[in-house]
């Protein structure tokens, strides 16, 4: 995990009330955390992830 992904999971979403998983395979993708009751995916990109490649996958990714 990056540190902005320790960061987010460690002091926040592994308390959660609600169920989250990390790195859940959705389809063809992989999301950093996911949570099935609120229909929720989060995609975190750190400073050191953050690649040409990413950018083209994110603009043409639709949202949920």
């Amino acid at each position: 995990m990056t540190k902005e992904e320790r960061h987010l999971w460690y002091d926040f979403l592994r308390q959660y009330p609600i169920r989250f998983y990390r790195q859940k395979v959705l389809g063809k993708y992989i999301a950093d955390f996911y949570c099935a009751a609120a229909k929720l995916v989060i995609e975190l990109d750190g400073s050191r992830r953050f690649l040409e490649k990413d950018r083209k996958k994110t603009q043409r990714e639709v949202l949920f």
